[in-house]
């Protein structure tokens, strides 16, 4: 037995709208379109360059790779830092790609000019 501040009362309100056909308002579960493959560590970040057709991946293996994920293919690989990466993040606008690693440096790495690919090695925290 509840007393009257304890009950609680429903009303239609409270059912899910519905004409029947099994649509919800919960997301659907998918599977992956693809798998990006050729790091040997661990991959902690990833994030898509401008125009959603390549994404970056940094790994525990030292390296950061740039895919092109229509294909599923490398299209480069990013070397050189001594340490783990530790992230990766894109530019909004520009084909620009930052790496940081336990080595304390962060990379700027630059798609800009499909010919050139350039990097800027910056000294960055030393914890």
């Amino acid at each position: 037995q509840m007393s009257g501040e304890d009950e609680v009362e429903f009303s239609d309100k409270d059912e899910p709208d519905g004409d029947g056909d099994g649509s919800s308002d919960c997301p659907t579960v998918r599977g992956p379109l693809t798998s990006l493959k050729s790091h040997q560590g661990v991959v902690i970040a990833a994030d898509w360059l401008v125009g959603g057709k390549q994404a970056v991946t940094a790994s525990w293996d030292r390296t950061a790779n740039l895919y092109d994920v229509e294909t599923s293919e490398l299209v480069h690989s990013l070397t050189g830092h001594d340490q783990e990466l530790t992230h990766c993040c894109t530019h909004p606008t520009q084909r620009l790609v930052v790496t940081s690693s336990r080595d304390t440096t962060f990379r700027l790495w630059d798609f800009r000019d499909p010919s050139i690919h350039s990097v800027n090695v910056f000294q960055g925290h030393t914890e």
